[in-house]
């Protein structure tokens, strides 16, 4: 099956970037499409607090859970975001969500999980 992109603009980030900045594999919701336009979640922990991305690149749809001994203290469900980009600041990695101009959600996994989000003036 042959899949086009078409005029989509395409993200930043690509699925290579992403196994790089989580180090795992990520799970799919259907094995025989390009991840282009699959549902990727990637998984990740540190301690007991648990991490988990999902996003739906031809939809820019993000998905991001943080949960600290199992209970859920930040979502984020972002439909249609701008771009998801990664950052390299002297050695030191961060995943960018860029929801809209003016609001960006901001991910770091080392050394430890933190999210960060800024607004910024109309």
């Amino acid at each position: 099956m042959r899949y086009a992109l078409g005029a989509m603009a395409v993200l930043s980030v690509d699925e290579f970037a992403l196994l790089n900045f989580f180090g795992t594999i990520p799970s799919q919701s259907d094995d025989d499409v390009p991840w282009v336009y699959n549902d990727s979640a990637y998984e990740v922990a540190s301690g007991d607090v648990q991490l988990s991305f999902a996003l739906a690149p031809a939809d820019r749809d993000v998905r991001m859970i943080l949960r600290v001994g199992g209970i859920p203290l930040y979502e984020l469900n972002a439909v249609g975001v701008e771009d998801v980009k990664i950052h390299n600041d002297k050695g030191r990695q961060s995943l960018e969500v860029v929801v809209s101009q003016r609001q960006s959600v901001w991910l770091r996994i080392t050394p430890a999980i933190s999210i960060n989000e800024s607004i910024g003036p109309t």
